[in-house]
Formats: C-alpha cells, structure tokens, sequence
C-alpha cells in the first residue's frame, strides 16, 4: 500500500482551511483545498487525493451528500469534520461510507493522528495474490476483500466500508463470537472512540442489507449480554 501524501480538505470555512492546509502541509502532505460540495466533486477528480477531510456541514451540497458520492465510485479514505456531537450524526457520517470522524474543536494534532491511523489499518488489509483476491465464503456469502463485493446466494449485498469490515471479521472468525469492541476495532481500529449501541446499529443495518436480497437470512446471531457470531 501508498502511503497517504495527497490529501483533499473541503471546507467552507475558509479561515479554518488555510490554517488547516498550512499545518497539513508542514507535515509533509500536498493538500489541495475546496469551500463547497460541489468543488470538493470537481478537485477530487482533478487532483485523485489519497486521502478526503470533508466538513459535514457545507453551501451547495453538504460533506455527507459528497461522501455518498464517492462511494458509489471509490473507497478513498474519507473522515468528516463535524461541530455536531450527538452520536446519532457519528453513525450517519460512518454509515455514509466515512472511514471516521473529527467532532470540531480539534486539534491539528489529531486530525493528523486520525490520517495516521487509516493508513496503518489500510497496511493491514490483505491484499490480492497473483492467484486472485482473498474470498470469504460461509456457505450461500461470499465476501470478495480484493473488490470490495458481497454476495448473498449470488445476489449482490452492497455495504459501506464499515459494514463491510464488520461482516468480514464476522466471517472470519465464524462459529466464534465477537464482542462489540471487537467489532468496532475491526471496523475502526483502536483510534475512534463509539459506543456498543454504534456496533448494534451496524449489525442491523447489515441485516437489513442482507435481507432486502433474502427475507430469509438469519445468519448473524445476537449472543445476549456479549456479541455477535456468524452461525
């Protein structure tokens, strides 16, 4: 894997962007710099960043409308910025398809640890031999990590990044149950800080994906009181 030296900082805030660009840049990134929606669209195809910052709240179209996006074309690294604390707007920004999240105020510190900690979880992911790329099966699913595809008896299941790597560790270890933590660390990483009713959300969202290809799935069990396995 590249590491992250590109990097594309969307904010209206223009105040916020210089002093944020200037520090980014001082870390050693090349940061290119948009005020709306619809320029941070533009420039990303201009500039093919490692790496998106996007505020949730912009003119034009807001930093959650450009993430979902993105996804509909790329699994480029994306953490949003956001003033906005309630834990409800956390797992919409992370539901979108964001990697994380940085709650404003915050240091310029950790928005560089938070890039650090992407780039370390992307080292970790497997990635394609010359035989193919690593599939996961468990009977009628198959989790194909090489194209990012799910599938569900055949029948395509799409997942944001976290949901993804959720269903994957599931996968991975079926038969075995995870707790929430180690969900959201799969998921995450030890570097974002979410509760067990964020996990929760995620589990019935992949359910729900799942379900919508098959009423008939029920593969994810609930272990009261602990976690999750796959059966």
């Amino acid at each position: 894997m590249s590491p992250i030296r590109r990097l594309l900082l969307a904010d209206d805030d223009r105040a916020l962007s210089s002093i944020l660009s200037t520090a980014l840049r001082e870390e050693g990134f090349e940061v290119s710099v948009a005020s709306t929606g619809a320029q941070a669209l533009t420039e990303f195809e201009r500039s093919s960043p490692d790496l998106l910052i996007l505020d949730v709240l912009m003119p034009e179209m807001d930093g959650l409308e450009v993430c979902r996006r993105l996804r509909k074309k790329s699994s480029v690294p994306i953490i949003l910025l956001t003033s906005r604390s309630e834990e409800v707007d956390r797992v919409t920004g992370l539901e979108t398809g964001a990697d994380d999240y940085v709650t404003k105020p915050f240091s310029t510190r950790e928005l560089c640890a938070r890039i650090r900690a992407i780039e370390r979880r992307m080292a970790r992911e497997p990635a394609a031999t010359p035989e193919g790329p690593e599939v996961l099966a468990a009977g009628e699913l198959s989790v194909d990590r090489g194209r990012f595809e799910v599938r569900w008896k055949g029948k395509p299941v799409a997942l944001t990044r976290t949901e993804f790597e959720m269903l994957s560790a599931l996968v991975r270890r079926r038969g075995f149950v995870l707790n929430r933590e180690q969900l959201l660390e799969h998921a995450h990483g030890d570097d974002v800080v979410v509760t067990d009713r964020t996990a929760d959300t995620f589990i019935k969202r992949i359910r729900k994906k799942v379900r919508d290809a098959d009423p008939a799935f029920d593969e994810i069990e609930t272990v009261i009181g602990v976690g999750y396995r796959y059966r």
